[in-house]
């Protein structure tokens, strides 16, 4: 009888049904669309206004472009470097501030705490900060778009929560049996925090592969533009040879055809982290 009922629907799950794929489907097209006018003839992108349902012909001039284009390949390299490596520093950071934070009977834990707190709603300002990493050495090296944001104070904070909802029993068990600091955060608390991690990777991920503001401050070497920067650049320059004879694809469809680039290595990855990312953000985000 059970498995009778369940299998049943009704009017008012139909109707929750509808909703949701009506709601899906207004999540995926406009990526679609973007797909479409990529691979679309002007002509066609004209016609229809910009909403296309599907691409009536298939172009492939804008993504040759776009590929052809001088410096796309190490633009790609410097981009997963960053993206890779400063995900690696951000978690490693992130982690560490964490679990010190959540030790509830540390000592100028508090102090610490509201230091945190204050970052998030003052900072020192461009020059400063400017200044601050060019008296260090950073600038023109990749290390200055990763170690200046390594750590996130929101991040931090929902780190930290998320440590203070494991059973304290857990550390103390560790603690009597002779682990350390370290070696409780490594074997107890990070196997049980993939959630949290995979939150972490997310945030921090998304912002390095989409780096473009700081390296436009910081980077003169066009050897170390990541691809948002030169995907600019190749837009820009696109615009500026519109009425020349050197550029065959229109500048919408290579508009497009880079929002599809850029976007699709994240919405790839997205779909592995989505479990744990939403139990991440739960669970960091009530238990403090």
């Amino acid at each position: 009888m059970g498995t009778r009922s369940m299998s049943r629907k009704g009017p008012a799950d139909v109707i929750i049904l509808i909703v949701l794929l009506l709601l899906c489907a207004t999540t995926l097209y406009p990526l679609l669309n973007l797909i479409f006018i990529s691979l679309s003839d002007m002509e066609d992108v004209m016609r229809s206004g910009g909403m296309l349902l599907y691409p009536r012909s298939i172009h492939w001039d804008a993504y040759d472009y776009i590929l052809r284009y001088a410096g796309l390949a190490d633009a790609y390299k410097m981009t997963i470097f960053i993206t890779v490596v400063g995900t690696a520093i951000n978690l490693v950071m992130t982690t560490l501030g964490a679990y010190v934070l959540s030790i509830r009977d540390m000592p100028g834990r508090n102090a610490l705490m509201t230091f945190v707190l204050v970052t998030m709603f003052f900072g020192g300002g461009l020059i400063p900060t400017y200044l601050v990493v060019k008296g260090i050495g950073l600038v023109n090296t990749p290390w200055a778009l990763m170690l200046p944001g390594a750590i996130s104070a929101w991040l931090l904070v929902l780190t930290r929560n998320f440590f203070q909802g494991i059973p304290k029993e857990l550390r103390e068990s560790a603690r009597i049996d002779g682990c350390s600091e370290l070696m409780t955060l490594i074997r107890i608390m990070l196997p049980l925090s993939m959630p949290i991690m995979a939150t972490l990777a997310l945030f921090y991920g998304v912002g390095h592969w989409n780096e473009y503001i700081n390296v436009v401050i910081y980077v003169n070497d066009e050897k170390l533009n990541t691809l948002q920067v030169l995907l600019r650049r190749m837009y820009t320059s696109a615009i500026g040879e519109v009425d020349g004879d050197s550029l065959p694809p229109p500048v919408e469809t290579i508009r497009a055809a880079t929002v599809a680039l850029t976007a699709l290595p994240i919405i790839c990855v997205y779909p592995f982290l989505q479990k744990y990312f939403v139990q991440g953000m739960m669970v960091g985000a009530v238990k403090g």
